[in-house]
């Protein structure tokens, strides 16, 4: 028996012995993971990248990436759904705010803002603030911050533009200098004359794909900039408004723009676009500022050194008014509500959030900390920095609304009718006011028609239009 008590008790102590040595070696804090959703592309790997020098190693930064387009939106919704943790935080698009701050998912960062000694609403710009993370519009409650702004831009061959052989062809042909175009009347003839199917060359590029919102955020690029609206955001009219003789004016021109396009670009996406840039197959094509990393490397566009960026063009409206205006893109970050982990983020976005992170980040995505953006170091840093804070200037988006993801899919499903020829303009546009209408009714809004409806809507909602062409290429 006392050989027996021998065994257990040299057992015991070496159990003890293996307990203190192993809780000797594990870290004095236990590990903390905060995981973000993103779709994935370089600014989530920049991200993570600059996370890894996170000060707190107790804490690490895990991302959960998926491709762009529904999954990504539907990988946070269903999160959501089960009211579930497995995510702290995420970057999702500007027009999903509504959706999932609308569902009360989302932290509000105004309660995050008085609570921290570093994070504030100054922090950033007004307006990216807003466009990234306010909900309701106007009431100064904010569930995201500007993590990576973007916004429609356009990209041309200088060689093409600056050839004194082409100069002087187009001079003949219609009569004025060849420039960079500030209005779709212009890019027209820009678009009509550098389209050479039998050299291989055409004049425009532009999304066309029914998947997610390719081909809404490039038509609604046109229509906002002849004068026409989604909708009536005070009375929720949208007959008369999307299908208003501005809003077709503009959709038109943005279908007829697929004439100076290789075959088959109606069904482009982003990859598609750049594709075709970067082999030399297009003169100018519209592209979100986000790719403009890659098309302006040699490395991979052979014509980099030839590449140039600009502003979008505006349009003349019927009410002879100039406008330019164009789709907000980029992301805001928010956090999910039922995280478990909420001091600990908190204080990595304190960090994330100074300076020297934002302008690492800044070097290769684009930042919403107002201090960098101000700054000549990153106005110079690169060959479209200086066009992109310009063209925050002129930025529009869809509905902020919950039932944005419904909205979106009918308005995809008809401005891709109306680019395969299926239906006219015209008739794509009505009968997606008809079942955006019925949409809004089934929510539970309120549609108070009135007597009449604008032709040219933006002279009632935020109106933007001039006298006067403002050039800014």
């Amino acid at each position: 028996m006392k050989k027996l008590s021998k065994l257990k008790s040299s057992k015991l102590l070496l159990s003890v012995s293996t307990a203190v040595l192993a809780f000797s070696m594990s870290p004095a804090q236990a590990q903390t993971e905060l995981t973000f959703v993103w779709h994935a592309g370089t600014c989530a790997d920049t991200l993570h990248d600059i996370s890894k020098d996170y000060p707190d190693k107790s804490v690490t930064i895990v991302p959960a990436l998926v491709p762009y387009g529904p999954e990504w939106h539907n990988k946070i919704a269903s999160e959501f759904a089960i009211q579930g943790d497995g995510f702290d935080f995420a970057m999702w698009d500007s027009q999903s705010t509504a959706e999932f701050a609308g569902g009360g998912h989302a932290v509000s960062l105004n309660d995050v803002f008085a609570q921290s000694d570093v994070l504030s609403a100054g922090l950033f710009p007004s307006a990216s603030l807003s466009q990234y993370g306010e909900y309701p519009d106007n009431s100064g409650q904010f569930y995201g911050l500007p993590i990576n702004q973007d916004a429609y831009g356009m990209m041309y061959r200088r060689d093409l533009f600056e050839d004194p052989a082409e100069q002087a062809a187009f001079k003949e042909k219609y009569g004025r200098d060849l420039a960079v175009p500030e209005t779709y009347q212009d890019a027209t003839q820009v678009a009509e004359f550098f389209t050479r199917p039998d050299e291989g060359l055409y004049g425009w590029g532009q999304m066309g794909a029914r998947e997610y919102d390719f081909a809404t955020t490039a038509s609604n690029s046109f229509m906002w900039s002849f004068g026409g609206e989604l909708y009536n955001p005070e009375t929720f009219e949208v007959q008369g408004y999307l299908n208003s003789p501005a809003s077709i004016d503009g959709v038109q021109a943005f279908v007829d723009m697929f004439k100076y396009g290789p075959p088959g670009s109606g069904s482009w996406g982003y990859d598609e676009v750049n594709a075709a840039f970067q082999q030399g197959q297009l003169a100018m094509a519209m592209q979100w500022f986000y790719f403009n990393g890659s098309n302006s490397d040699p490395a991979v566009n052979r014509f980099a050194e030839d590449t140039a960026f600009g502003i979008l063009p505006g349009a003349i409206g019927q009410d002879g008014l100039f406008r330019r205006q164009f789709s907000v893109g980029g992301q805001g970050m928010g956090i999910n509500k039922y995280s478990k982990k909420l001091p600990e983020l908190v204080k990595f976005m304190e960090w994330y959030f100074q300076p020297a992170q934002q302008e690492r980040y800044a070097a290769v995505c684009q930042t919403g900390l107002k201090s960098v953006l101000e700054s000549d170091d990153w106005q110079g840093l690169n060959s479209y920095n200086t066009q992109f804070s310009t063209a925050l200037q002129y930025l529009n988006d869809y509905w902020h609304l919950p039932e944005y993801p419904i909205l979106l899919d009918k308005l995809q499903e008809e401005i891709s009718n109306a680019i395969t020829g299926t239906k006219t303009v015209e008739e794509a546009l009505t009968d997606a006011a008809i079942k955006h209408e019925r949409t809004l009714e089934r929510a539970g809004y309120e549609i108070k028609r009135g007597d009449s409806s604008p032709d040219v809507p933006d002279q009632m909602i935020s109106p933007v239009g001039v006298n006067s062409v403002v050039a800014v290429n």
